[in-house]
């Protein structure tokens, strides 16, 4: 299985603890992802258990549950990771969350928003390098 899409670890954890506390009920929770345009074969048995259920499961673990099989299936599930993370990086309205989670909530999006921030630094460097290394054998071999 090829690695390099998946979520690193830091992310991953902030998003286990970002999502559940953006959204005020476990039902909020699959509806993020289904607006994500995560399959819903990744979080129908987790929809069932919250419709039948309710105190068999945590948003937490909805939250963690899913991001982990997204993680799993790989590059097949690269546009669905990246929306989870545009949705949260450009939360702004709070004022859906939970009194006691509200501010936990914002320091967690604005936690992601830096990571996010440093590794897409990081990626525009390494493209701008490829892009004079590739200017330079062109040159060459223009020569």
């Amino acid at each position: 299985m090829d690695i390099t899409f998946h979520y690193p670890p830091d992310l991953l954890a902030l998003l286990i603890d970002a999502i559940p506390r953006l959204c005020r009920g476990k039902a909020d929770v699959i509806m993020f992802f289904r607006g994500a345009g995560v399959d819903q074969t990744l979080f129908s048995d987790l929809e069932r258990r919250v419709r039948f259920d309710r105190s068999s499961i945590g948003k937490h673990e909805i939250a963690r549950t899913v991001l982990e099989r997204l993680n799993q299936r790989g590059e097949a599930t690269l546009r669905e990771r990246r929306e989870v993370v545009k949705r949260v990086v450009e939360f702004e309205d709070f004022s859906a969350c939970w009194d006691n989670d509200r501010l936990i909530a914002q320091g967690l999006v604005a936690q992601v928003r830096k990571l996010v921030d440093v590794k897409d630094s990081f990626t525009r460097m390494k493209d701008e390098r490829e892009t004079e290394r590739r200017a330079g054998m062109e040159a060459r071999a223009a020569q």
